[in-house]
């Protein structure tokens, strides 16, 4: 439990009259973590696809809602909470995609501190706003200003699953939650296009289409533009840097067969 260790340093802190941070720590501590995501059940093909951020989940959304228009979004709930709503989708055929440990966390360090050139103006305000909550929320989030810095603190009490936002929380919270039977189908971000094929045959789909949106590139990238941003990015992933992301998600590398 992380909890205990915060109070300690909310204690210390208030002792050496750092009144602010200590403030800053419980607020911290007063999060819950969060998987709370979108979920998008087509009653026409009978599935349920369930979001995990950083897992192209943009692009897997517009893909769904171009091929079944009529498909509803449900957002802010776990899927024990999908499945209370909507009892009857029990029996839906439910899919899920999983991405790296490694590259998901490059993708979100990358988000919260890249430049947003080449946003849509309409999403940029929301983009740099929620950025600002995050590093208002969590302690310590706002001085991991490289790759090395985001690693350790990940493995700090403040970065764990106990207070964690959805960008950075386990994925089998998000994905495998107790107390439901798991996903029919765990596809692998890696292998995106031929996951969601084989989702769209299982369940009778049209083969969608799948944009690129908001990508390490940007919120619309090509190919080319998204490779060279990966490869530039992967270099942060020094052997320490994946050790500490190894003992962070391990749960996560078992569930996607990560090395």
């Amino acid at each position: 439990m992380s909890t205990p260790a915060v109070l300690g340093d909310v204690a210390g802190a208030l002792l050496q009259g750092e009144v602010g941070k200590a403030r800053h720590m419980t607020l911290t501590i007063l999060q819950a973590p969060d998987i709370y995501t979108e979920n998008v059940v087509s009653r026409k093909y009978r599935f349920i696809w369930t979001a995990n951020p950083k897992a192209a989940s943009r692009s897997i959304l517009a893909a769904l809602l171009d091929v079944d228009p009529d498909a509803e979004i449900v957002r802010g709930v776990s899927i024990i909470g999908m499945f209370a709503r909507y009892p009857e989708t029990k029996s839906y055929y439910r899919f899920a995609f999983v991405r790296h440990p490694f590259d998901r966390a490059i993708s979100y360090h990358t988000r919260l501190h890249r430049s947003h050139e080449g946003y849509d103006r309409r999403i940029l305000s929301w983009v740099e706003d929620s950025n600002r909550i995050r590093f208002a929320r969590f302690y310590g989030l706002s001085e991991t200003r490289n790759f090395d810095d985001y690693c350790e603190w990940v493995n700090t009490p403040y970065g764990s699953d106990e207070y964690a936002d959805y960008h950075f929380v386990s994925q089998h919270l998000i994905i495998r939650a107790n107390h439901v039977r798991p996903p029919d189908f765990v596809g692998r971000f890696e292998n995106l296009r031929a996951d969601l094929d084989r989702v769209a045959a299982n369940v009778g789909l049209p083969a969608p289409a799948l944009p690129m949106l908001n990508t390490m590139a940007g919120w619309q990238a090509t190919p080319e533009a998204l490779q060279e941003a990966r490869s530039r990015m992967s270099a942060q992933l020094t052997e320490r840097n994946k050790a500490l992301l190894r003992k962070r998600y391990a749960e996560d590398f078992r569930l996607g067969g990560y090395s």
